[in-house]
């Protein structure tokens, strides 16, 4: 006789308390084993496959999917010497940074938008948009806010997106087999289908719209110490969040931000302002 899947469903729950993912799926696989259910012994297969670390390339590929469906809504903006000027600024803040390099590299970009925004998508895709540099009042702003994008990188968030879309979409799938098997009404899984089926949706609302609270103060801390590497004066980013409050599309509460950096700021030594870089803004500001 055929395990109960309410049971099956339980023994899944506990797992995931347990031990997260990977065990949810080690523990569905089983219990399907047990059952008879081939479907559920599949799905835990799945589960256990998403759970695992993605590889360099497939970062590259995912991001490539993540970067290509936010140009879809916000081209790039094709003037080749502000995009120049662009990378070469990128290409300096991630050589500082303890992830210089990315398989097949990082690739920087300019997108049309007027919001004061910038991405970070995996495999090594950074935007800034039209509307950040117009806010950004030197070189040392604009690396600030690309130093941030990288510290996501170096932090691995983008990739914890897609990981926690994972999560939440076998957790879906999971619970439709059990409400299917239980004998549930058809329209309680009408109301969960769906939910949870676009992993790549989840990613781009995770890139444009930010991350929690902490993995941007994260973010912010380990930017100071890239820009510091990289000679910049990590003032700029708190000079940068300062002002972004009265601007749409930034990430989390700039004022709040501003402060933690500044805080963080009074146990670093940071580097003199170089005057040259002020000129080199001034020049590519016409080129926005």
């Amino acid at each position: 006789m055929k395990t109960s899947s309410r049971f099956l469903l339980s023994l899944a729950s506990l797992s995931l308390l347990a031990g997260g993912c990977a065990t949810l799926g080690q523990a569905v696989k089983v219990g399907g084993q047990l059952s008879g259910y081939h479907e559920l012994e599949d799905m835990g297969g799945s589960m256990e496959k998403a759970s695992r670390d993605f590889t360099e390339e497939e970062k590259y590929y995912i991001g490539r999917t993540v970067a290509a469906t936010l140009l879809a809504d916000t081209p790039w903006k094709s003037a080749a010497r502000l995009t120049t000027y662009v990378n070469g600024v990128g290409s300096t803040l991630a050589l500082a940074s303890s992830r210089p390099e990315m398989y097949r590299g990082y690739h920087f970009a300019v997108l049309t938008g007027k919001d004061g925004n910038a991405f970070a998508c995996p495999g090594g895709f950074i935007f800034v948009s039209a509307g950040l540099l117009d806010i950004c009042r030197s070189e040392d702003e604009l690396a600030a806010a690309m130093a941030h994008e990288i510290a996501h990188m170096v932090l691995e968030h983008p990739v914890q997106a897609i990981q926690a879309s994972h999560q939440r979409e076998a957790a879906a799938s999971l619970v439709k087999f059990g409400l299917r098997k239980a004998g549930e009404s058809q329209g309680e899984l009408q109301q969960l289908t769906g939910v949870f089926d676009n992993v790549v949706k989840d990613v781009v609302k995770a890139v444009a719209q930010g991350y929690s609270r902490d993995k941007e103060q994260e973010a912010d801390l380990l930017a100071l110490d890239i820009l510091i590497q990289a000679g910049y004066h990590p003032q700029a980013l708190a000079d940068l969040l300062g002002r972004m409050a009265g601007h749409s599309g930034y990430h989390g509460d700039p004022k709040d931000r501003a402060r933690k950096v500044s805080e963080a700021l009074a146990s670093r030594n940071t580097p003199a302002l170089w005057s040259e870089r002020e000129k080199r803004f001034k020049q590519i500001s016409g080129h926005i």
